[in-house]
């Protein structure tokens, strides 16, 4: 996750504000915790499998529910370990999470135990009531996927007639309900030359959060990676975020990247010609730590299986109907873990001797596919031609 309003427009607050709650032995505030010391995970946990909707690049293929998804017992089970272990965050997701029986059961007995929860959502169901419910659980923060401005264009990717006009509904509840909310587009060929307007449409709903997200072939995903940007047209939106982030730098929106550790080494390269800026960047960024597969992100699947990321469901480190979360990440990960942990001093090609390996390492899922190996190089790149390799 490549934060631009924290990178080049705040550097001092971040720093500020990790400090004091740290002396204070209070929780780091969600939007600083990537770039903290924490080390136990944010938790992304797919509850369900069933979704209402078709979408081209799902990672997870979600159509129905699965007959073996955790029950509610072992659901709240998990939530009580998690709590224990006192994870930042845990993300509600699917398949679409609300269409889960037991999402306000979940909901609410996270909130109960203390767990700062959030969802991610298409958000077609998101009524008025709905907001109202997710309110009262205390959900942190409602992020919702819209990838165009054209209802065409949203509808088509998203595989079902009316999912753009119910997913801005959607936005609306959540916000007029009190809740933290954000607009979240991935960037496929189709439509990257919308950043700039989507980014409008967040400003004028007052949507204070605005994510891209990289298309990465897995799942769905895989059937249209010729559908992903070229190296330029990643880099001209990486630039116009960056320059957006310190235009608004003054307004209440957060703007980041996620899935693509790279766009913080392109940042680096537009900041060469301001050394005091580019050092508090790259700070940061170090921080943060490139692609924390295995590290600082962890993913639960509707049937309890444990990966080191949610891109990487062909890799199984534990099962949580089988051995407690903090003992399968925690007390004995298993030797892909432990590889993902050290992962940096293994990399081959271009990703290995990269001046910005500190700050990115690239996309090991990237490199698995493309490559066929996850210590290989990320041939998505933006940086590498601009080094000359």
């Amino acid at each position: 996750m490549i934060i631009f309003s924290k990178a080049l427009a705040d550097q001092g607050t971040v720093w500020d504000a990790i400090r004091a709650a740290e002396e204070v032995g209070e929780p780091i505030s969600a939007d600083m915790i990537r770039f903290s010391g924490e080390k136990k995970p944010v938790v992304m946990w797919n509850i369900t499998r069933h979704c209402n909707l078709n979408c081209d690049h799902c990672y997870i293929d979600a159509t129905a529910a699965a007959a073996e998804e955790l029950t509610l017992e072992e659901g709240i089970r998990l939530i009580d370990d998690l709590a224990d272990l006192k994870i930042p965050i845990l993300i509600l997701t699917g398949g679409e999470p609300l269409l889960s029986p037991n999402f306000y059961a979940y909901a609410f007995h996270a909130r109960e135990v203390g767990l700062r929860t959030v969802i991610s959502t298409n958000g077609t169901l998101i009524t008025p009531e709905v907001a109202r419910l997710l309110a009262e659980a205390k959900i942190r923060y409602v992020g919702v996927s819209l990838d165009s401005c054209r209802r065409e264009v949203h509808d088509s990717f998203r595989g079902v007639e009316g999912a753009h006009e119910r997913a801005l509904a959607g936005l609306v509840n959540a916000r007029d309900a009190g809740l933290k909310t954000g607009l979240r587009v991935t960037l496929t060929r189709d439509n990257w030359h919308e950043v700039p307007a989507l980014l409008e449409l967040a400003l004028e709903m007052d949507i204070p959060r605005f994510c891209l997200y990289h298309l990465v072939p897995v799942g769905r995903g895989a059937g249209i990676s010729d559908r992903d940007v070229t190296a330029e047209e990643r880099r001209s939106v990486i630039r116009f975020l960056a320059e957006a982030a310190v235009e608004l730098k003054d307004r209440e929106i957060e703007i980041l990247s996620t899935d693509s550790p790279m766009d913080g080494a392109y940042l680096l390269e537009m900041l060469k010609d301001d050394p005091e800026r580019r050092e508090q960047a790259r700070k940061l960024l170090k921080s943060s730590g490139g692609c924390t597969a295995g590290v600082k992100v962890a993913n639960i699947n509707h049937r309890g299986d444990v990966h080191p990321c949610h891109f990487m469901p062909e890799v199984v480190v534990g099962n949580v109907r089988e051995r407690a979360f903090r003992d399968i990440w925690i007390d004995g990960p298993t030797p892909e873990l432990l590889e993902l942990r050290d992962i940096r001093s293994h990399l081959k090609g271009a990703c290995a001797d990269c001046e910005y390996l500190d700050v990115c390492g690239g996309c090991r899922q990237k490199a698995r596919f493309y490559c066929g190996d996850v210590l290989g190089e990320d041939p998505t790149c933006v940086v590498k031609d601009l080094l000359g390799r």
